[in-house]
């Protein structure tokens, strides 16, 4: 079975040579290029393609746009094909339907492997977006594990340690447990 592929980038030159290069692929036939968004989804409609290669930044209608358009009315996956790593870039992309994200560095071959996984109902993402994400989680992990660490310090809005965390629950209501919180102490004089 050979895959149906359409190129969309407002770029003639990159729009030509991808068309080239996947055209080149076993088993995979480019039915038609797009110069932006708009042209793509008329495409789609026309030619019912498998994979929708789709760059972000285009004229008349934007590849984001355009992959809510295609996903939301055909069985065509899209593979976005942008010079854009971004959060800003990838998340409206893939919220939009977009089955891969690679960036314009990626090769030949993984050009072919994020078309035939798609395809496959896969989804595939590039290296750089996976690094990325995999580097923010594990920020983001470590942070939620060193705020819930026992013992380690509440600050307040100022900046200064009120409490331990063992504590937090007797400073809101102005007791602790063990009497040591002084947010909440107050002399007792008679």
């Amino acid at each position: 079975m050979t895959l149906r592929v359409v190129v969309a980038d407002d770029q003639r030159s990159v729009r030509d040579g991808l068309a080239m290069l996947v055209g080149l692929c076993e088993g995979i036939e480019v039915v038609g290029t797009a110069p932006n968004g708009a042209a793509a989804v008329a495409l789609v409609d026309q030619l019912a393609p498998d994979v929708v290669l789709m760059d972000l930044r285009m004229p008349e209608m934007d590849g984001v746009q355009a992959t809510r358009q295609i996903t939301g009315r055909s069985a065509a996956r899209v593979v976005v094909l942008t010079t854009y790593a971004d959060d800003e870039s990838v998340f409206p992309a893939l919220r939009a339907g977009a089955a891969g994200y690679l960036t314009k560095d990626a090769s030949a071959e993984e050009i072919e492997a994020a078309i035939r996984a798609v395809h496959r109902g896969q989804t595939w993402l590039d290296p750089v977006v996976q690094a990325g994400w995999s580097a923010r989680s594990a920020t983001a992990f470590r942070m939620r594990l060193h705020a819930r660490s026992p013992g380690s310090a509440v600050t307040s809005p100022r900046g200064r340690s009120r409490c331990s965390r063992s504590s937090v629950r007797g400073c809101r209501t102005g007791r602790s447990a063990n009497g040591s919180c002084s947010a909440r102490r107050r002399s007792r004089r008679t």
